[in-house]
């Protein structure tokens, strides 16, 4: 590295300081030091006072002594070193980004849970388990290992680990030291060494030539010139990029000789200012970095707000600050989505394997969503909008310019003359070890514009057999001091010589004193002279190079065969020539780029054109492109006939495209661009500067613009870096280039940069269609923590299944979402706006208020169900939780009975799985529906095997969870019957149908209203949103809470407004529950009458004497089911209890069950109950006889003593055995049945026969 010093400065004979990095205090103004264009004079200087300034002799070069003096004082000639983020960056950001860290706290969070469980829950009373917390802590834990170790896969395999610009720097370098031609390490040589160069070498540093023979080094990583640039000792142009004089370290020299002095080393030529730029240039987040952050800030904020609230209800309701704790952390939980860290990295790793397919090599996740946001395009010219290669594009004879493809005139004279003296006046010639293959494929040895020529002839006149049939005898070759290049060639048909020379029209034009037509050679005249000029003119504001012919037989008689030709003394003629016809060539377009730009427009993306080359170019390759399609200022003079700064500014307003140069980008400052900017809807930059293209960047993205920028060089290099997203080309691409960029076009192709921006806002389509998917699930996790904490009920759904449903069942589902293919319109709406957020307001009201309250309404249903079948209606669950979780107490239902804890807890998690599956079902519709925002399902088909697959999958989870053993005992499930693991079908088929009807409306263009807030809406009024509901919620149900709790009711007079909110709010809560309620109703069933022996577990031949009507309420479902109960025979003085319901608990033979049952016709009046404990049956009932009378039946049996009963009768005692009817037979077959009795009726409703429905 450079050491902190000053260098000489070549601007003054005074020897001042030239400014350096150094100078600055800080690292940002150093960066802005290496921004700034480049200042420097030494290519005006004389070799003298270059001596003065260096201290060097141009002759002898320096002396060892002061060169290590030199070399001590500014340090060795290397550049700084450029490397990608380094393995532990990316680990650290794929382990520790802002999701992650959201999901580590939550691990903390569950561990510390764990570690506390005796404190915050003492004996297990609360709504989990210790062991709840450890798995959710493991999971969570293990989820942010497994994706951080995938997604660091997945980007460290595409990191380019050397440095591009390493391969740029020669290992060794020719100097001129004490007179002495020395070869030394590159990394040895300092300011004042006289270096000697040759062709097939690299340039050792900056370097001014003292003198050069046919010297061309290739500066187009550098400048973008695609031509090689002939040097010469003269300064040509006031810009050192530009002049003849300097060449740059780096730069391949082609061919010739040269000798200089070195004028910069290391980090301050002109390469090593574009590494310093590009290692200290910062890239901006990307867009979905930001979305991400933003996303978690949204989650984040919502789940610790909602937490902290409920803290406080809980903590003034129970007192309890630990318990608050509890509740508070399954809020928190409850609403971080923990699969979708999954989701997001698989998602965008399928999409960049698909991108890869279209030969875009994504170098991090994250850029492949970028390129779909993007909204402005900076492309380089060359090898990107062009083919990189230069082509014959017109041909020009006989006062007429043909079209490379018209192949109609070849028969004419002028035309057959031209061609054949491009032919033979070539240097370039085929490389023998590819001549076998096509011509289009053969590598040529030459300059670029001569190797366009010879396979232009090759193709249409055979070149090399014309140059072997007439070969060359003499040649003057090509110097910039005269401006031609002359051969002359022996001819076979003519048995004489003939002098061909070529080079600038203008310049050839002035040798010549007849012009070649088809009616003979006619003499030049001024108003020939005139014609033949414009119509290279008009080649040339056509963007192409031309190169002008003309020739001279020789007479046999003054130059006979044999004849000894001097190219020196120039013993032949080289005027009164006759001019020919040119040809002109440009680096043509790529093959349908103009489609490709076509597309960009409708997608509403900028397509600017930044290149180095010179403006006429750049613009007669933007029309063809597509990128400038109206007129410009440069237009206007061509017309005119005028130069550019001759037309007047109140001309140039008028035109709404423009060309900008580097000399006017110079003289602009940042508002004058942004400016320009906004002023021109098309713009083209040339000769633009490496520097000048950063500048560009980073005015487009202060004016809120993704950009993207294309290049190849190493000029591209520092705007690669800042832009949003930076693209290479694969194959002419640089490795610094490469190594800058986030994305590299491995066809080095436009057209896959337009596939890419498809594929990148598919991606971001499909990544809201998963968040949105994900998120619905946060609700029905979410609210039975508010039933659990403010209604005093058994917790709906423990957080381990939370944590199943999250890292679970949700998983694979979420990821198929990634396989959608694209909406129909996606390339035809513009790129999505800064505001425009991946969870905007719409996105967060679908998924928690629409499809998230319906899923919570399903698994309540399914909740209640299980609860009901027990015997416990909703009236019996609300705040009976503190007595429900006490191990000591024993809680009755609605029907009076007695229910031991083991009991209870068994009936609980039943309904948790029931609540749990439920979720799932709702969750497999959720998933159809976020197939498609606008097409119908029928339209877009299931065709998404992945998607197919991933429901099967869920419900093959639900299964295994519900139904084996194993998860019994990891989540606390209990198995389902198979009608209760269907209940929520109903909600499954209302969600889907309602889905279908919203998007039919919005395709038909019924209502904007629905489009506008079910999926397109920006986020602004999501925290009025939320200020709505809660106002509304507190305002609805806050008295009556408050009246609950506090046995008081505060009045006040609400405003109007309020008032009509609270309404409105109350109206859409009711109109939801009745729509789930109806659509729920079929599948609202009880066990009695049309079930009688479901599964194994019938009734059996049980029941009062009397049939009585039984009134069957469920508070889930505002609809009495009235049902008559079988009548059966009484059997001596018992009645035998009914068991109209009976279904397995446990695998051990355990059961207990207790019920009422009132007869209004007779007055009767039964209770039974019976317990089966290890192995006994213990029983009894009594039964309220009209006149007052209670007759009272205790059993007891089993398989050793039999049946035994003692009857009591108002008082009376017998205790003898009574002869009853003996249930051992009946429990055998039905091991731990659980009784459901209706509860005894407060009303009378007519008797019906059967089931309602049967």
């Amino acid at each position: 590295m450079p050491h902190n010093s000053k260098r000489r400065s070549s601007t003054s004979l005074l020897g001042a300081k030239r400014p350096s990095i150094q100078h600055a205090n800080t690292e940002t103004s150093q960066l802005n030091l290496l921004k700034e264009e480049t200042h420097t004079g030494d290519h005006f200087l004389s070799p003298a006072q270059l001596e003065v300034i260096y201290r060097t002799n141009v002759i002898t070069g320096l002396t060892e002594n002061f060169a290590k003096e030199l070399l001590e004082h500014y340090g060795p000639n290397e550049l700084k070193e450029l490397r990608g983020n380094s393995y532990w960056a990316i680990f650290r950001h794929n382990l520790f980004g802002w999701f992650q860290c959201v999901l580590w706290c939550g691990a903390i969070l569950n561990f510390i849970g764990y570690f506390a469980a005796d404190v915050i829950d003492p004996g297990g009373e609360g709504g989990h388990s210790g062991d709840d917390y450890l798995y959710l802590g493991c999971v969570i834990t293990a989820t942010i290992v497994g994706t951080g170790l995938f997604g660091f896969y997945q980007e460290a395999k595409n990191l380019a680990v050397m440095s591009g610009f390493e391969k740029m720097v020669p290992p060794n370098t020719v100097v001129i030291r004490e007179g002495v031609k020395k070869v030394i390490p590159n990394s040895d040589v300092v300011l004042g060494d006289i270096v000697e160069m040759t062709g097939g070498e690299v340039v050792p540093a900056d370097v001014r030539i003292l003198s050069a023979t046919n010297f061309k080094t290739d500066m187009s990583s550098l400048t973008g010139e695609s031509e090689p640039v002939k040097h010469r000792p003269e300064c040509t142009n006031a810009n050192p990029l530009e002049t003849k004089n300097m060449v740059f370290f780096g730069c391949p020299i082609t061919e010739g000789t040269a000798r200089g002095i070195v004028v910069a080393t290391g980090e301050l030529t002109q390469i090593g200012k574009i590494a310093g730029l590009v290692t200290g240039l910062k890239k901006e987040e990307t867009p979905i970095a930001k979305e991400i952050t933003h996303f978690i800030k949204i989650i984040c904020g919502v789940a610790f707000t909602f937490g902290f609230i409920f803290f406080l209800m809980v903590f003034f309701i129970q007192n309890s600050w630990l318990a608050a704790l509890q509740y508070m952390l399954g809020i928190i939980l409850a609403n971080v989505p923990e699969g979708l860290i999954v989701t997001l990295t698989v998602c965008m790793t399928l999409s960049a394997n698909q991108l890869k397919k279209k030969n875009c090599l994504a170098k991090t996740l994250q850029a492949v969503e970028t390129l779909g946001s993007t909204s402005c395009i900076c492309s380089d010219k060359t090898g990107t909008l062009t083919e990189n290669q230069m082509n014959v594009s017109h041909l020009f004879s006989n006062y007429t310019i043909y079209d490379k493809t018209d192949h109609a005139h070849v028969s004419e004279r002028a035309y057959s003359i031209l061609s054949l003296a491009a032919s033979l006046n070539l240097k370039a010639e085929f490389s023998h070890d590819t001549i076998h293959l096509p011509i289009e494929k053969r590598k040529i040895m030459g300059d670029a514009s001569e190797s366009a020529i010879l396979r232009y002839m090759e193709i249409n006149r055979s070149a090399t057999q014309a140059r072997q049939m007439n070969p060359k005898e003499a040649e003057i070759p090509f110097s910039s001091a005269y401006k031609y290049q002359v051969t002359i060639h022996r001819m076979q048909s003519t048995h004489s010589y003939y002098l061909i020379m070529k080079g600038a029209p203008e310049i050839v034009l002035e040798y010549c004193s007849t012009v070649l037509t088809e009616e003979g050679d006619q003499p030049i005249n001024p108003q020939a002279k005139k014609e033949l000029r414009a119509n290279f003119i008009k080649l040339a504001n056509m963007g192409e190079r031309v190169i002008g012919y003309c020739d001279y037989n020789l007479p046999l008689n003054a130059y006979p065969l044999g004849y000894a030709f001097d190219t020196q003394q120039r013993n032949f003629p080289v005027e009164d020539l006759r001019f020919i016809g040119a040809i002109s060539m440009i680096d043509p377009p790529r093959y349908e780029i103009e489609k490709s730009i076509a597309l960009c427009r409708q997608a509403g993306i900028k397509v600017i054109m930044v290149t180095g080359d010179h403006p006429v170019t750049a613009l007669a390759i933007s029309r063809q492109c597509g990128t400038i399609t109206q007129p410009t200022a440069y237009d206007y003079a061509f017309e005119q006939h005028i130069d550019l700064a001759d037309v007047p500014s109140h001309i140039k307003s008028q035109f709404s495209a423009a060309v900008i140069t580097g000399d006017e980008l110079r003289k602009m400052s940042v508002n004058d661009l942004k400016a320009a900017m906004k002023k021109y809807d098309e713009i083209t930059f040339a000769r633009t500067s490496p520097q000048q293209k950063l500048f560009i960047v980073e005015t487009y993205q202060s004016l809120k613009h993704v950009v993207a920028v294309t290049g190849d060089g190493v000029n591209d290099s520092p705007a690669l870096k800042k832009a949003d997203i930076g693209i290479a080309m694969g194959i002419t691409g640089t490795e610094v280039s490469k190594q800058a960029a986030d994305m590299i076009l491995l066809d080095d192709n436009f057209a896959s940069i337009v596939l890419g921006i498809q594929e990148g806002r598919r991606i971001f389509d499909n990544l809201k269609k998963t968040i949105a998917y994900t998120l619905t699930s946060n609700t029905p996790e979410m609210l039975p923590f508010v039933l659990y904490a403010c209604l005093g009920m058994p917790l709906p759904m423990t957080l381990i299944l939370i944590l199943v449903v999250n890292v679970g069942t949700d998983l694979l589902p979420a990821m198929s979402l990634a396989y959608e293919t694209s909406e129909e319109d996606i390339m035809s709406i513009p790129p999505r706006k800064p505001t425009d957020h991946l969870v905007n307001r719409v996105l967060i009201f679908m998924a928690y208020f629409q499809i998230g309250l319906i899923q919570f309404f399903a698994g309540m249903y399914a909740y209640f169900v299980v609860f009901a079948e027990s015997g416990f209606f909703p009236s019996s669950l609300l705040f009976a939780r503190e007595s429900w979780e006490s191990p000591s107490a024993t809680v009755k239902d609605t029907l009076g009975r007695a229910w031991f804890y083991i009991d209870r807890k068994r009936v609980e998690r039943r309904a948790q799985t029931a609540y749990f599956v439920a979720t799932c079902w709702a969750q497999v519709s959720d998933v159809i529906i976020c197939k498609t925002r606008r097409i119908s399902l029928l339209k877009k088909g299931m065709t998404n095997h992945v998607l197919n697959f991933s429901i099967i999958v869920e419900l093959v989870l639900a299964l295994l969870v519900t139904y084996t053993p194993l998860c019994h005992e990891v989540f606390s499930t209990e198995p389902l019957p198979w009608h209760d693991f269907i209940l929520a079908w109903p909600f499954f088929i209302l969600m889907i149908l309602g889905d279908e009807l919203r998007r039919y409306l919005i395709r038909n263009n019924y209502s904007k209203w629905i489009e506008e807030e079910t999926y397109l809406e920006g986020f602004r009024g999501l925290v009025s949103l939320v200020a709505k509901c809660v106002s509304s919620v507190l305002h609805s149900f806050w008295p009556a809470f408050i009246k609950h709790v506090c046995g008081a009711h505060t009045t006040r007079v609400p405003d109007p407004l309020t008032s009509a909110r609270t309404v409105m709010s109350a109206k859409l809560f009711i109109l939801c529950c009745a729509c789930a309620v109806a659509a729920a109703a079929p599948g609202i069933y009880d066990s009695y009458g049309g079930y009688g022996g479901y599964g194994g577990y019938g009734s059996y031949g049980y029941a009062p004497a009397i049939a009585a009507p039984v009134a069957h309420t469920i508070a889930a479902a505002p609809i009495a089911h009235t049902i008559a109960a079988p009548a059966i025979q009484p059997v001596a003085h018992a009645v035998a209890a009914p068991v109209v319901h009976a279904e397995p608990i446990d695998p051990n033979p355990a059961y207990s069950f207790s019920y009422g049952v009132a007869d209004p016709s007779t007055g009767d009046h039964k209770d039974a109950s019976e317990t089966l404990q290890n192995g006994v049956v213990h029983g009894s009932y009594s039964l309220v006889e009209p006149d007052g009378h209670v007759r009272k039946v205790t059993y007891t049996a089993d398989k050793v003593n039999g049946f035994n009963a003692v009857v009591e009768r108002t008082g009376a005692s017998h205790a003898a055995p009574v002869a009853v009817a003996a249930p051992i037979a009946k429990i055998a077959v039905a091991p731990a049945p659980v009784a459901v009795a209706a509860p005894v009726a407060k009303y009378t409703l007519p008797a019906i026969g059967g089931h309602p429905w049967g």
